[in-house]
């Protein structure tokens, strides 16, 4: 243990040590770690606490914070839903005082569609592998409008594309943006 401790102290000792000049504070001034660190623990918990409360607020809210002051950004559904994530981040140990850049939008985005689309597109990309192999083609869904965007080297494989993006069960419409460039 001793010796641990000792070796330890040997590391820091010879990690300041230098040419016994000390640099300037970088410009815009430097933190102290530990300052950081506690900032970086106050997010943490603000989050873990918001996202206890309610799971989809891990995709619609930003936390950051910054000596304690905590800042919220990002859309709730109606001012109650406000309240609850101010009063939680305040909760938290640590925190000093909340910013609240929050903004009120009762027709936001529902965290799940959210989810919803990605699952799409990821059914819609895998449908267009299996027919055209591996495509430099990107798919994007948006309440159930896959947009595809891309190149491919000829008209057949577009016309796969397409083809497995519309036969995708949960697929509306297809916004075909791929483009044909022979290699």
């Amino acid at each position: 243990m001793r010796r641990a401790w000792l070796l330890a102290v040997g590391i820091a000792l010879l990690a300041g040590c230098g040419t016994g000049t000390q640099r300037a504070p970088e410009p815009f001034g430097t933190r102290v770690a530990t300052e950081v660190l506690r900032d970086a623990l106050i997010v943490t918990a603000v989050k873990a606490t918001l996202i206890a409360d309610n799971p989809d607020s891990a995709t619609t809210l930003g936390v950051s914070s910054r000596e304690g002051t905590v800042t919220l950004r990002g859309s709730v559904r109606d001012a109650a839903a406000r309240g609850r994530v101010i009063g939680a981040a305040r909760r938290v140990t640590g925190v000093k005082n909340v910013v609240d850049d929050l903004r009120i939008d009762p027709r936001g985005p529902r965290p799940g569609r959210f989810v919803a689309d990605a699952a799409l597109a990821t059914r819609v990309a895998a449908a267009y592998t299996a027919q055209a192999g591996l495509q430099r083609v990107t798919v994007t869904v948006d309440r159930g409008v896959a947009t595809l965007s891309g190149t491919v080297a000829d008209e057949k494989t577009k016309a796969r594309i397409e083809a497995a993006a519309r036969g995708t069960d949960g697929i509306r419409n297809v916004v075909d943006r791929i483009r044909v460039e022979r290699p």
